[in-house]
């Protein structure tokens, strides 16, 4: 992962705190403290896009006569899935304090 605060990779393995579940699920970033996470309205619509295709084609597969109609479906699903997939990235939800340093700065100009 990378994390959209700070800009460095993040391991799996290297998370230590999370918060929320299912698609409200977030993960602190062990560099810069802030809280990362994914819309949860492009993971549902990801969701939504998937099963409705696998649906349609296996509806389509087995009844002949709603070929004309669920192949449509099925390519309009198919692209709600790969756009939401493409716009579903890790976003910073809670950012940490910025931390007045001027004076430590002032010192070493």
């Amino acid at each position: 992962m990378l994390c959209s605060h700070c800009h460095q990779y993040i391991k799996v393995s290297d998370i230590s705190q999370q918060r929320g579940s299912g698609f409200d699920a977030e993960a602190r970033c062990p560099y810069c403290m802030a809280w990362l996470g994914r819309n949860p309205v492009f993971g549902k619509l990801k969701l939504l896009g998937f099963y409705l295709s696998v649906f349609t084609a296996i509806y389509s597969y087995f009844d002949a006569s709603m070929r004309n109609i669920m192949i449509p479906v099925m390519i309009f699903s198919l692209m709600l899935l790969f756009i939401s997939h493409f716009m579903d990235q890790l976003v910073t939800k809670e950012a940490p304090e910025q931390v007045d340093d001027s004076d430590q700065r002032q010192k070493y100009r």
